[in-house]
């Protein structure tokens, strides 16, 4: 079951072998051995695909580099917000920002985009596949967003610890400090609570916005039920910087 030369009339050419009785191999089998080549051919050609989306993102350009069927370039409102010299939102505060492991150290998109860890990593780059292929077919939009929350362990990889201190006139304790607030005792991700490229959070309480917090901390913290915490989210201004 293999594809081996074989000779017609003394005519060398390439063929799928026959059983050992000289019967030919069923079409079930032949899509096998079609399936195990194509398999074989994606390998090397994935793993090539790979480097060189690597090598792309890193630059913040390259996320601009297509456009919308109106010209308009893709997350240019994004990318605007992101270069920001006062920033308006936890992105363009990194935005600002820099990392020192490198020589080159401004930030980048894909300091945060890449995920973490093996798994993360390669869902992000099948998400960003599919939506290639998307744009290629003519049937892109402007997206409003990861369809999935990229992981605590993003963040962690810059800031491993927390202040364990409340944000100023949010809570009474630090949310951090208790330990059913570990993101593995199943608590919200780190977005989930500090919106990143949205404009509402509040810069001085780490850019959460009282709306989106609740909602989270009702996930847990149910009305009416044993952990229910009446004052939970202190009321606040959502304050933009610069306001």
């Amino acid at each position: 079951m293999a594809f081996e030369p074989r000779i017609d009339d003394g005519d060398a050419s390439f063929g799928w072998s026959q059983r050992s009785d000289g019967t030919p191999h069923g079409g079930s089998e032949l899509r096998a051995q079609w399936f195990v080549l194509a398999a074989v051919c994606a390998l090397p050609l994935g793993a090539l695909a790979w480097g060189v989306s690597d090598r792309f993102e890193q630059r913040n350009d390259f996320c601009n580099d297509c456009h919308l069927p109106d010209g308009t370039p893709l997350h240019i409102e994004v990318r605007e917000d992101f270069d920001r010299v006062i920033p308006v939102s936890l992105a363009g505060v990194h935005g600002r920002g820099w990392v020192q492991e490198r020589d080159d150290d401004a930030f980048r998109c894909i300091d945060c985009h890449a995920g973490s860890g093996a798994l993360e990593r390669t869902r992000v780059k099948l998400l960003a596949a599919r939506d290639g292929l998307r744009y290629v077919a003519g049937s892109f939009e402007e997206p409003h967003g990861m369809p999935f929350d990229l992981s605590p362990s993003v963040c962690l990889g810059c800031h491993p610890t927390f202040r364990h201190s409340a944000a100023p006139g949010w809570t009474l304790e630090a949310y951090h400090g208790v330990p059913d607030h570990d993101d593995e005792a199943g608590a919200p991700g780190c977005v989930a609570c500090h919106a990143v490229h949205e404009t509402d959070g509040d810069a001085f309480g780490y850019f959460m916005a009282r709306p989106r917090v609740d909602a989270q901390c009702r996930g847990c913290h149910v009305e009416g039920g044993e952990m229910e915490i009446p004052s939970l989210v202190r009321g606040v201004s959502n304050r933009n910087p610069g306001d």
